[in-house]
């Protein structure tokens, strides 16, 4: 019997019409669906986007892939994520592995493509791109990411507070993904700072109850969702 393929398709960054036509044409072919959940009795975000543009019944799978900062158990957990799919795959059955965004940037995905691969060094991958939340971000902000030859990062709030001080110093433009319980320490980092042009938070963009705002004050004394974001930009020299 032919091995399926597996599919990892980036399902964007919440608006279900931002999703690709690819994406959306690979979706209704497969009869599985990967979903990872870092908390199993949680609905996910991605099973939610995908629903809105297909009314397609499909075999849906959930992986326990936990927000953890213990190394061997998320490895334990991409393993056992990584068995599953390859079972599934053995039996001849195309499935999709759905993730918010894009499945190259900052994706559970790659590591369990890494582990499928040493399961099965022979397994079918392909990797279907999708549109990021930086670059939905922008569209929103109407902030572009980077002009001419300014410089970008992208990189996670949870570093130390020296860290991306530095990367700040360093760089014209920064994002900061995954702020959502870091904005007091990036409220330290950035006041009073005359370099910078805007410093702005945006938090579950293209979700309904998405919204920005350039005071970082005024949301820094809670957590906020994980799905949150600061975008830091410094002035230009024909500003400054």
């Amino acid at each position: 019997m032919p091995q399926g393929k597996l599919y990892g398709v980036g399902v964007g960054s919440g608006d279900p019409e931002l999703l690709t036509l690819k994406a959306k044409r690979i979706l209704e072919e497969v009869d599985i669906l990967f979903v990872p959940k870092s908390n199993l009795a949680k609905r996910s975000l991605a099973l939610s986007i995908v629903a809105d543009i297909s009314a397609k019944n499909w075999q849906v799978v959930d992986l326990h892939l936990p927000m953890i900062q213990e190394r061997e158990d998320l490895k334990r957990h991409w393993r056992e994520a990584a068995r599953i799919i390859v079972q599934a795959l053995e039996k001849g059955q195309d499935g999709a592995f759905i993730t918010l965004g894009d499945p190259g940037l900052y994706s559970t995905f790659s590591y369990l493509a890494r582990n499928i691969q040493e399961i099965d060094p022979d397994a079918d991958i392909e990797i279907i791109p999708g549109v990021s939340a930086v670059n939905s971000i922008s569209a929103w902000l109407k902030e572009p990411l980077a002009e001419g030859e300014e410089s970008l990062i992208i990189m996670p709030a949870l570093g130390e507070k020296e860290k991306l001080a530095h990367l700040i110093d360093s760089f014209d433009n920064v994002v900061l993904l995954k702020a959502g319980k870091n904005i007091e320490k990036i409220r330290e980092i950035v006041e009073d700072r005359p370099d910078l042009d805007k410093v702005i938070f945006a938090t579950r963009c293209g979700f309904a109850d998405g919204f920005y705002t350039t005071d970082l004050s005024a949301v820094s004394s809670r957590e906020w969702d994980y799905l949150s974001t600061v975008l830091v930009k410094k002035k230009r020299e024909e500003d400054a």
